[in-house]
C-alpha cells in the first residue's frame, strides 16, 4: 500500500495498522465490527463450534434458578464448568449475584482440578469429593445429613447427559436440581484458527481477544497438536496483548501460561475494545530517525506525519530494532525472529540485506537511521 499523507481532516481510528485476533464463534460479528470502528483489522480463527443457543439460555434459567434458591450446598464437578458458569454470569451482570450465593453455600467440588480451579476464582470449598462418581456419590451423602427438601445445585458440563450425582442428591431427600454449563468443542473447521495460531507466531497479529475460559483452552490445544503450543504460548507473553472479557477467562489464561492478561472493568465487548485500546495506546512506539519523527503502530509507521503501510517483514523488522535502539542486532537474530529461520531451509544474510535496504527505502528521510554495522548486523540511530 502506498504512503499517504495525513492532511489534517481524514479520521484514522486509535488501532488503525493493528491487527486483532478473533477466536470466538458467538459474538465474532459484533468484536468486528466494534474492532473496525477503532480502526482495527479482526482476524478471525474461531477455536470452538457455536454454542446452540437453547444451551446458553438455559444456563441462563439455570444461574437465575440458583441466584433465587439460595441453594445450601453446591457441588461443582469440573474446572471447565466453574470457569464457563462464572463467566456467563459476569457476561450477563449476575456475576456479584451468584457469587454471594456461593459465598453464602457450602461449596463441594469434584476433583483437585476442579478445586483449584474454584479456589483461584475466589471461591471457597469446604469439601473435595473423589473423582470416581460411585465414592464421590457416598461422600455427598454423607456430607448432605437431613437436607430434606432443600435446594442443592449440582453443576454439569453438558445437559444431554443424566447427573448421577443429582440422582444421588435427590434420593438423600434434598430438592436437586442441574446447572449444565455448555461445553464448548473444538471447530470442524480448524485451518483458520491454524493459521491464526501461525500470525500470532510470526508476529503479524499483535493483539487477540478471549470472551470465555474455553476458547483459551481450545486455542493452546489446537496449537499443542499442531505442534507449536510453546512458540503460541511464548508470542502470548511476549509482543502480543491479550485481552479477556471475564475473570473466569483470564484465569484459564493464566492456567495455561499467559501471565499476562488485560482485563476491562465491564464484561462487554465494547469495554473490552476500550481496554484494548488503553493498553496498545501504551505501546505503540515514537522516535526519531534522521532527525525525522517516527510513530510505529503495528503495520502502520506515522514519518513525519505521513502513512507508511509496512509489509509484514518490514515491520517486523523495524519493530525489532526498535526495541533495542543503539543495539547491534545480529543477522542471524534477525533471521531467527523475523524469518523463524536458521538458514537451513533457504533464507541467509542476503535476504536480512535485501529487506533491509527496502526498509530504508519506505522510511525515506528516516531511512539514515537504519545503520549497517560491517560484519555485525543492523541498529537503529534513534535520538
Amino acid at each position: 500500500m502506498e504512503a499517504a499523507t495525513i492532511d489534517g481532516t481524514e479520521r484514522r481510528g486509535p488501532l488503525t495498522g493493528y491487527r486483532v485476533g478473533v477466536v470466538a464463534h458467538r459474538g465474532r460479528q459484533e468484536q468486528a465490527e466494534v474492532l473496525r470502528r477503532v480502526g482495527a483489522e479482526p482476524v478471525f480463527g474461531p477455536v470452538v463450534e457455536a454454542v446452540p443457543v437453547a444451551g446458553a439460555e438455559a444456563l441462563e434459567a439455570s444461574t437465575e434458578e440458583t441466584i433465587t434458591e439460595a441453594p445450601a450446598v453446591v457441588v461443582l464437578t469440573s474446572a471447565a464448568g466453574v470457569e464457563g458458569w462464572l463467566s456467563s454470569a459476569e457476561g450477563l451482570g449476575r456475576d456479584a449475584a451468584l457469587r454471594k450465593v456461593l459465598a453464602a453455600a457450602r461449596v463441594v467440588v469434584q476433583g483437585r482440578a476442579t478445586a483449584a480451579a474454584a479456589i483461584a476464582l475466589g471461591l471457597t470449598v469446604e469439601e473435595a469429593l473423589s473423582d470416581d462418581v460411585d465414592e464421590a456419590g457416598r461422600s455427598l451423602v454423607a456430607l448432605l445429613g437431613d437436607l430434606d427438601g432443600w435446594p442443592v445445585a449440582v453443576q454439569v458440563d453438558d445437559g444431554h447427559l443424566p447427573s448421577l450425582l443429582v440422582e444421588v442428591v435427590r434420593g438423600a431427600g434434598a430438592a436437586g436440581f442441574e446447572v449444565a454449563v455448555p461445553v464448548a468443542g473444538l471447530p470442524a473447521d480448524r485451518e483458520p484458527a491454524l493459521r491464526l495460531v501461525e500470525d500470532l507466531v510470526q508476529g503479524r497479529v499483535e493483539a487477540l481477544t478471549f470472551t470465555a475460559p474455553g476458547e483459551v483452552r481450545n486455542l493452546v490445544a489446537l496449537a499443542e497438536k499442531a505442534g507449536a503450543g510453546d512458540e503460541l504460548v511464548v508470542a502470548l507473553n511476549d509482543e502480543v496483548t491479550v485481552v479477556c472479557l471475564s475473570g473466569a477467562c483470564r484465569h484459564a489464561a493464566v492456567s495455561v501460561g499467559i501471565v499476562e492478561a488485560v482485563r476491562p472493568e465491564r464484561a462487554r465487548v465494547g469495554a473490552m475494545v476500550d481496554a484494548l485500546v488503553g493498553h496498545l495506546g501504551q505501546r505503540s512506539r515514537r522516535f526519531e530517525l534522521g532527525g525525522v519523527e517516527v510513530t510505529l503502530r503495528g503495520t502502520l509507521a506515522v514519518i513525519d506525519g505521513r502513512e507508511v503501510w509496512l509489509a509484514d517483514r518490514e515491520r517486523a523488522l523495524l519493530a525489532l530494532l526498535a526495541r533495542r535502539p543503539g543495539m547491534v542486532v545480529a543477522k542471524a537474530e534477525l533471521l531467527r525472529r523475523v524469518w523463524r529461520s536458521d538458514g537451513i531451509d533457504g533464507a541467509d544474510g542476503h535476504a536480512v540485506e535485501v529487506a533491509v535496504g527496502r526498509l530504508r527505502r519506505r522510511l525515506g528521510a528516516a531511512g539514515a537511521g537504519l545503520q549497517t554495522v560491517p560484519r555485525r548486523g543492523y541498529r537503529l540511530v534513534a535520538d
